[in-house]
């Protein structure tokens, strides 16, 4: 038998032996806490805002504002025309036969991998000041 799991049995027995004294014996079961173990703070207690008095970040890191969606968008964009644009060029001639519907399904599933991992990535990389600004 672990030695250190019987230490730890005992110190769940007398945290709740604890709270059973304090008054609180409906919720202080061995598989749940009471809100006053998960969060440290009484019921009734008002929940702090997340930034604060000062309204500041927790993390301590500093606002950041994000890419525009509409810079976002055009590249999105010019990025889809890009791939398409490549798949019928060099895919055309032997879809062309082909029915729409599965033609469609082709172009539309090769694009939206190519968006996905290799031109969205590239394309915010190579405009991330232009993006920022």
């Amino acid at each position: 038998m672990d030695p250190n799991a019987s230490a730890a049995a005992g110190w769940r027995r007398v945290e709740l032996a604890t709270q059973a004294a304090t008054g609180d014996r409906t919720t202080a079961t061995a598989n749940r806490p009471t809100r006053l173990e998960a969060t440290g703070r009484p019921p009734d207690a008002p929940i702090p805002k997340a930034g604060g008095a000062t309204n500041e970040p927790t993390s301590g890191s500093r606002r950041h504002r994000g890419r525009p969606r509409a810079k976002l968008a055009l590249l999105t964009w010019a990025g889809a025309y890009a791939v398409i644009l490549g798949v019928l060029g060099v895919g055309g001639p032997a879809l062309a036969g082909w029915p729409l519907g599965l033609r469609a399904l082709v172009v539309s599933g090769l694009m939206v991998a190519a968006m996905t991992w290799v031109i969205v990535p590239l394309m915010t990389r190579l405009f991330r000041g232009w993006l920022l600004r």
